[in-house]
């Protein structure tokens, strides 16, 4: 027993935070050189914290220790550190509190989450400890000492698209109606078309699917690009989505670097995303075999489809995606088995989004996660059509002649050459010789500094820009600015102490106090 009592804990003393910093210390020896001392060591603190009958309180400065450091984190530009994407094993009930420390909620009512978690469980208490170091850190060593390699190995974009036919080939077959038709059942879908039989809704879903994939413009984003969409969408998108900032009418993008969608409850193991798929959608049963129409219900409205979210079902009417363009997303991931038969990606999840939708901020441990690295992505890939600092360029890989007509007979309509995407340059190192970009203030400077990424609304008509306040007659446009240096070449460089987003919003808060 750890001798733990159902009584409120006192604060953390010196003895709580002096073990605190003990065990954050050997978190990081682990993490810059792990080696069996070391594991050990931090092994054998973790267990003797957890048997002290003060363990709520040593849990709790550890946990005051990581939000520490998630300022830190963002103040140097970071974005919003994500407990349950970049510790995905951390059980869900674990992964809330130790967010809700990093995002620094009230100090009164977390430390009252922690008294009851290390109450109700001596192991739960052990796990908070030794997780809650780790996140801090992680958080103290920055983004380049998370591992670089999934555990899923991402697409090579060389086979993407033999893997394409594939798909197209897979989900023609009664197998995969029967595959799709038993899930439907299992009430697995989100965006269901309103049929009393599952095996008509999974052939309206497949046919619909193998649509978007024949036609699909094929994208493969690297490593770099993927983490820097990653990065967009921690800090949001600020504008609704419009058609010229989506980079093809039917497309399939892979990813460099798979993403991890959190564990929902009852799963094993994360889901890592490998590749999304997207195209037009509207409330219609288009592309159905045998022209289905949708169950007549009684009432003054006809539902065509219907959409099983958190919040319960909602029924969708019908609309012709003409005058309400909307993008249907497939998130694909690979099979956690090897089984004949079973192609080689499985459909995870689905969403759809408008153009008149604003993503809005990310919601973790739902498919938000991906739908908004895509739209990271699509922005990126669009840049160029809207302002003159692009910030990818594409190499396209062509399909040999011959390879094209054996997907042709597959059903391939696309050209499937694959768009090999990628930062224009590399990402500015502060200890190189890095070209300088030129200071925008038009003043000299004697020293250089690196810039951390941000983005900015850029106006597409300057002229109209103070005589169209309401902008009715020209619009803004959301761009990047990735990382890069600013300065001569051969001048000292001067340490980033803040983001600039920081520094706009102090410099904001100080004009006001004005």
């Amino acid at each position: 027993m750890s001798g733990i009592t159902d009584l409120p804990s006192p604060a953390p003393t010196a003895q709580d935070v002096a073990l605190a910093e003990r065990l954050v210390a050997l978190a990081g020896e682990a993490l810059s050189g792990p080696t069996a001392q070391v594991a050990d060591q931090l092994r054998a603190h973790t267990a003797h914290i957890a048997l002290l009958d003060r363990q709520a309180p040593v849990v709790s400065a550890v946990l005051s220790m990581c939000r520490a450091a998630s300022e830190h984190w963002q103040a140097s530009g970071f974005g919003h550190f994500s407990v349950a994407r970049h510790m995905p094993s951390v059980a869900p009930a674990l992964s809330s509190l130790l967010q809700a420390a990093v995002d620094g909620d009230a100090d009164a009512q977390l430390h009252e989450r922690v008294r009851r978690a290390c109450t109700a469980s001596a192991e739960d208490a052990h796990k908070l400890i030794a997780i809650g170091a780790g996140v801090h850190a992680l958080l103290e060593a920055g983004p380049s000492r998370f591992p670089a390699a999934a555990a899923t190995a991402p697409i090579d974009p060389r086979r993407l698209p033999d893997l394409r036919a594939r798909l197209i080939s897979a989900q023609q077959g009664k197998p995969a109606v029967n595959r799709l038709a038993l899930a439907l059942f299992e009430n697995t879908g989100t965006l269901v078309p309103f049929l009393n039989s599952a095996d008509d809704a999974a052939r309206v879903l497949l046919a619909q699917e193998n649509n978007r994939l024949a036609k699909a413009r094929l994208y493969h984003v690297d490593e770099e690009m993927t983490e820097a969409a990653i990065r967009k969408a921690e800090r949001g998108r600020k504008g609704p989505l419009a058609p010229h900032r989506v980079p093809a009418r039917r497309g399939f993008i892979a990813f460099g670097k798979p993403l991890v969608r959190t564990v929902p409850d009852g799963e094993e193991q994360p889901a890592d995303v490998v590749a999304v798929s997207w195209g037009p959608w509207a409330a219609d049963f288009a592309h159905a075999p045998g022209q289905l129409r949708p169950t007549p219900v009684a009432g003054p409205r006809q539902p065509f489809w219907r959409w099983f979210g958190p919040d319960g079902v909602r029924h969708i009417e019908a609309f012709d995606g003409r005058e309400r363009p909307t993008w249907w997303l497939t998130f694909w991931t690979r099979p956690t088995h090897a089984v004949p038969g079973v192609p080689p990606l499985m459909a995870d999840n689905e969403t759809t989004i408008g153009a008149t939708e604003a993503p809005g901020p990310m919601r973790i441990g739902t498919t938000d996660e991906i739908s908004h690295v895509v739209y990271a992505c699509w922005d990126f890939i669009t840049q160029e059509q809207v302002t003159k600092r692009p910030i990818t360029q594409q190499r396209v890989q062509p399909r040999k002649p011959t390879d094209l007509r054996r997907d042709r007979r597959k059903g391939v309509e696309d050209d499937s050459a694959v768009h090999l995407v990628t930062l224009r340059g590399r990402r500015s190192q502060p200890s190189g010789s890095a070209p300088a970009a030129p200071a925008s203030s038009g003043r000299t400077l004697d020293y250089r500094q690196v810039i951390a990424e941000y983005d900015r609304s850029h106006c597409m008509n300057p002229h109209l820009h103070r005589d169209d306040p309401d902008k009715e007659l020209h619009h803004h446009e959301e761009i990047t600015v990735i990382e890069h240096v600013r300065g001569p070449d051969g001048a000292p460089m001067r340490p980033t102490k803040e983001s600039r987003t920081v520094h706009q919003l102090t410099a904001e808060v100080a004009t006001d106090a004005g």
